[in-house]
Formats: C-alpha cells, sequence, structure tokens
C-alpha cells in the first residue's frame, strides 16, 4: 500500500542536498526556478530538471490566499513566485486554518455553517525501496464538517480543536438553544481517512478546546446570563470516535475567551484572571492565577470609543518555550503557569500604538508583534525582549482592528513570515533572522485571508533553545 509521510531526515537532507545544487546553477531566487511543478503519477523516473522543480515546491510550500468579497481563492507557489492555480470554494472563507501537520488547509465557513478542507497537492509517497516526491493541484476532500459557527481553532502539536459555538435562542438562555456548540479533534491522518472526532456540548457559548492526547479540555457556560462566552472548564477523555465527560473544575473562569496550550499546562483566560489547567499523566488540576495591578488598573478604549476594563483575549506559543504570550487591550503580556507570573512587556514608547497581530517566529528566537499603524516590531526573546528591529509593514496603518489585524503566517520550513496588505494588493514577505522586509508578493486580487500549507521538513533545529 502507498503510504504518505513527511519528510524523513535523511530525505530532507537529500532534498535539502538538491535544492543547494539548483542554487549553485541558477543563483536560487524564486525567479531562478523554472516553472514546471506537476509531476505527472506514470510510476516512471522522471529527469534531474524536473525532480529539481518539485523538491523546490516541497522545501517551500505553497500559500492559500482567498480574494475579498468573492469565493474565489489561489494557490501560490513560493518556489514559483506566482499563482499557479485557481479554485472556486464551496462557500465562503471567513478564516483558513492550516492542519496540525501542515499537510492541508481548513476553509472556516460561518455563514454556511459549515468547514471544508484542501490539500496542498504536494508529498512524499512511501514506493517501499525509496520514497517519491509529487507535486499536484490543489484538491478539495470529501470531508466536510456542517457544524454551527466553528470560530476558535487551537492547535497543539500533531493535533489541533475546532470549536463550534453554536447557535443560541432569543436572549440567549442555556436551555434549549437552537444549536448546542462542540468541538471537534483534527489532525492529518483522520482528515485523510474522512472523519473527525465530535463531542456535542451542554449549550451554546463562545468558547474553545485544547487537544492533548486522548483528552481534549474544552468550555461549559452555565452561570453567565446573556453572554454567550463559557464560564467553565471540562475534561474530555476520547472514546472511538466521540468524547466522555471526565471531570469538571470547580474553579470558575467567567467571560472566559481564548486559550493556549505548553507542555503540561493548558491556559484559559478570564475576565479577572487566567485559570491554569496542570496536566500530570492522566490527572488534571486548575488554579487561578490573578491579573497584576497594571493590567487590572487599564481601561480599555475601543474604536468606536467605548471603554471596557482590560483583560487577556487571546495567546501565541511556541514548542521551545514553557511560557505564552498575550495581550490584554493590544499591550503584550508574558504568561508563566510555572511560576504562576503575569508580567508586561516593553516594546513602544508610544502609547497610543496597540498590537492587533502577533506570533512567534519559527524557532521561537522572536516575538513579532504588528501593530496599528502598519509596523511590525522584532523582540529578541533571548534578550529580555529587546527590540532589534521595526519594520513597515503596511504603510497606510491597520483599519477595523478590534478582532485582530492581519495574521503572521510563519513558513515552518523555511522560516519566512507572510503578512498580507490587502489594500496594495500584495503579501509582504518577512526575514526575521536578517529582521528585513524580504520582498513583496505582488497580486492581481486584495486577499482577504492566508494560509501555508505542504509537507513539514523534519531536521535538527539548529536554534533549538528552551527558556
Amino acid at each position: 500500500m502507498i503510504q504518505f509521510h513527511p519528510l524523513s531526515k535523511s530525505i530532507a537532507l537529500a532534498l535539502s542536498t538538491l535544492l543547494t545544487v539548483t542554487a549553485l546553477s541558477g543563483c536560487g531566487s524564486d525567479d531562478d526556478r523554472k516553472t514546471p511543478t506537476t509531476q505527472p503519477d506514470d510510476g516512471h523516473d522522471h529527469d534531474h530538471d524536473e525532480e529539481s522543480d518539485v523538491t523546490a515546491e516541497l522545501r517551500q510550500g505553497r500559500i492559500l490566499i482567498t480574494e475579498k468579497d468573492s469565493n474565489k481563492a489561489y494557490v501560490y507557489s513560493l518556489a514559483q513566485n506566482k499563482v499557479i492555480q485557481n479554485l472556486d470554494l464551496t462557500g465562503q472563507a471567513d478564516a483558513l486554518q492550516t492542519s496540525p501537520s501542515g499537510n492541508y488547509v481548513l476553509v472556516l465557513d460561518r455563514t454556511n455553517q459549515g468547514v471544508n478542507f484542501y490539500h496542498s497537492g504536494l508529498e512524499i509517497e512511501d514506493h517501499g525501496d525509496h520514497d517519491h516526491p509529487y507535486a499536484r493541484d490543489v484538491s478539495k476532500m470529501p470531508l466536510q464538517l456542517n457544524y454551527t459557527r466553528p470560530v476558535h481553532y487551537q492547535t497543539y502539536g500533531e493535533q489541533a480543536g475546532l470549536f463550534f459555538d453554536g447557535l443560541g435562542a432569543a436572549g440567549n438562555p442555556i436551555e434549549n438553544p437552537a444549536q448546542a456548540a462542540g468541538f471537534a479533534l483534527v489532525t492529518d491522518k483522520d482528515i485523510a481517512n474522512g472523519k473527525l472526532p465530535y463531542q456535542k456540548l451542554n449549550t451554546n457559548m463562545h468558547g474553545t478546546a485544547e487537544p492533548r492526547g486522548n483528552y481534549v479540555i474544552s468550555t461549559g457556560r452555565y452561570d453567565t446570563v446573556g453572554s454567550a462566552l463559557a464560564d467553565t472548564i471540562s475534561v474530555f477523555e476520547l472514546h472511538n470516535d466521540h468524547y466522555h465527560l471526565n471531570q469538571t473544575f470547580d474553579t470558575k473562569c467567567q467571560g472566559l475567551h481564548g486559550s493556549g496550550s505548553v507542555t503540561d499546562y493548558s491556559i484559559f483566560a478570564c475576565s479577572d484572571g487566567i485559570l491554569s489547567v496542570k496536566q500530570a499523566g492522566d490527572a488534571f488540576s486548575a488554579e487561578k492565577i490573578i491579573y497584576p495591578v497594571s493590567l487590572t488598573n487599564s481601561q480599555c478604549t475601543n474604536e468606536d470609543g467605548s471603554s471596557s476594563p482590560a483583560r487577556i483575549g487571546s495567546f501565541a506559543t511556541n514548542h521551545h518555550h514553557n511560557y505564552l504570550v498575550g495581550t490584554a487591550c493590544g499591550q503584550p503580556y508574558r504568561i508563566d503557569p510555572v511560576s504562576k507570573n503575569i508580567a508586561p512587556i516593553v516594546w513602544t514608547t508610544n502609547n497610543s500604538r496597540r498590537v492587533v497581530s502577533y506570533d512567534f517566529d519559527a524557532h521561537g528566537e522572536h516575538l513579532m508583534l504588528l501593530d496599528d499603524a502598519g509596523t511590525l516590531h522584532l523582540l529578541d526573546v533571548t534578550q529580555n525582549y529587546k527590540q532589534v528591529a521595526t519594520l513597515n509593514i503596511i504603510p497606510d496603518g491597520i483599519k477595523n482592528y478590534s478582532h485582530g489585524g492581519p495574521s503572521l503566517i510563519v513558513n515552518p520550513n523555511t522560516e519566512m513570515v507572510y503578512v498580507m496588505d490587502s489594500e496594495n494588493k500584495q503579501i509582504v514577505k518577512i526575514n526575521p533572522d536578517a529582521k528585513k522586509i524580504e520582498s513583496k508578493l505582488k497580486l492581481t486580487f486584495a486577499p482577504s485571508q492566508l494560509a501555508w500549507f505542504g509537507v513539514k521538513t523534519a531536521h535538527d533545529d539548529e536554534h533549538h533553545h528552551e527558556s
């Protein structure tokens, strides 16, 4: 039976060597690479040039780009530096998410209540005595999820929790929702097999789900009146294609919004602090970490001029670190569940600026903060978040940033970062190591969403460090 799998270290090394040969013969820039990328599945060997093109495609991966106010999507080849395929999506794309192992993009349609899956077209086939790389067209998978309002998507390792908010009845009572919330566990293997485990929850809610092996830590809503935000955390255990409730914590998390996982901890943001859930084998415990005074004494001024108490509402994580970074009212905080410390990160002297998107680079060496002025701040995490570069990414600034600005798309293979600039119909390519804008990928349409997909390269992490 033919098997598909990520690049092994030996294959990755061979592909790397092959790319080096290609680079030496043609300078290795995006513009110098040859254009054919599709390798026909005819069972025969192919010449060196074709193989080099396929290798370049595999090493860099592709970006799926959706068009603003349209159901059109485009496949951008990073190796060829151009759009190589057009797609008509089923429904609309409210958000794009990359599958945990990178082979697929999930298209979340909150209007028509569905999630569709698209394969990158890039794969390595096991032919027994050798592996064979292929670069085919992107294709839609048969799997489709039709649960109501897919919103939060949380990746941890080779799993992701996809949360569906459901739909409340008039007045949003807990009883008799129009559609109850639920979560699906997402893995690349299960996408390929066409079935994902799903768990229905007690009522509708704006919640989240953190996967942890055979367990998922998810949310419930029992005490909240009027608001759709969750207020309770429970642990669910996987049983074949569904889950059983394992335990519910007494410690409440009112106004729950945002979650993330690192090592032994899953973290949930509440209106009055952080609920930290620790896993020790099959045992789970929870405790509250109170916000620092600097946060609780702050008021957040919203885009419409109204104000609200500051609170953390989202997180960024990286597998190199045992801590998380969250933002409250556009200001970043370092959250350490081990020391139970929440501390502000100093990143600007301009008090009017706020972070609208943020993430770590591929190796976790830089914390990247994109502010509402369209400036990307690179902070060196090994030097106590010393700012090492500011890059003018979106000159006109970011408008309507209440729910975040353009995402920072990190390429796990090349470490490059991509940021959408919809107004100027381009994607800005950033090199965090070189601390510069590498290039600008010009488009003929205004993009609305981006996501990387492809074959993640297995390689030794030269920059690996713990902190």
